[in-house]
């Protein structure tokens, strides 16, 4: 297990990581021409994908731990199977909501021990907002955090002033249910029609990215509902915001939490919900 002084350090290192590609994205963000391209599966790949990755490898190089990132080499299942600490990263999560300029897009790095995500930096650089979580000591959210390709924030000013998740005592009335702006199927609204049945009355959101995550963290949402394909490194680090604030991520399907470093990285459809709700179902 890593000592506190250690888990500091690596909050720090990815804290200022995500700032950093944060303002690498934006650069690219401001420009005319995105570079985009399809990759093999036919989603959208920009600069900025493979620009953010570029810069979030070389600045976590230093922690000398291994990295799964979205825009990296493709790793074997036996190249990562016995690894019991390593650095799970998506950077540019909403590369969609990029492309149609609305700023739901967000920079994800996680920590994951024994294979679960232990601490996690959020950070959605077009509204200066940065989420973090340390399983031991909470979630939190920042204000006016501004990209900045030098950022090189010190673990006390990363807790300066940062607001503890999840934001509020109760659920909202009426229960809120945030979904995809991009991805969405007719079973997303199969299992809204399963939540209204317990809960009646509901309002349906829309966002990008791992906001979805942090809503429900934060309690600005109760429910994310995901019924289309994701990866472990679209979920790991908002998962992590989510379950350091007591909310829980659970398969649709088996209501088991979702898993992770597995041989086959796709997450099977899940639901996320805040600490206030029990559901009966």
């Amino acid at each position: 297990m890593l000592h506190r002084e250690q888990l500091d350090y690596l909050l720090t290192c990815a804290y200022n990581a995500a700032v950093r590609a944060g303002a690498k994205i934006l650069e690219i963000y401001n420009q005319d021409n995105f570079n985009i391209n399809l990759k093999s599966d036919s989603t959208p790949i920009t600069l900025a994908d493979k620009e953010a990755h570029r810069l979030i490898k070389k600045y976590l190089n230093q922690t000398r731990i291994p990295l799964l990132s979205e825009e990296g080499r493709y790793l074997l299942f036996e190249e990562r199977c016995n690894w019991d600490l390593f650095w799970l990263i998506d950077p540019l999560d909403g590369t969609k909501e990029f492309i149609k300029r609305n700023g739901e897009f967000t920079v994800n790095i996680a920590l994951m021990i024994d294979n679960n995500p232990f601490l996690s930096v959020v950070y959605a650089p077009c509204f200066e907002k940065l989420y973090f979580s340390d399983k031991e000591k909470g979630s939190f959210v920042k204000d006016d955090i501004k990209p900045d390709l030098n950022a090189e924030y010190t673990i006390s000013e990363i807790y300066s002033d940062a607001n503890r998740l999840p934001l509020v005592e109760k659920p909202n009335e009426p229960v809120k249910i945030v979904i995809s702006r991009s991805h969405l199927s007719p079973e997303t609204y199969e299992f809204i029609e399963e939540i209204k049945k317990q809960h009646g009355e509901v309002e349906v959101l829309q966002s990008g990215s791992s906001l979805k995550f942090c809503m429900v963290a934060e309690g600005s949402a109760d429910y994310y509902v995901r019924t289309t394909t994701t990866y472990e490194w679209d979920t790991a680090a908002g998962d992590s915001v989510a379950i350091s604030a007591g909310c829980s991520t659970h398969s649709i399907k088996d209501r088991e939490v979702i898993k992770y470093n597995k041989e086959n990285l796709e997450n099977p459809y899940f639901y996320a919900k805040t600490k206030f709700i029990n559901l009966l179902f």
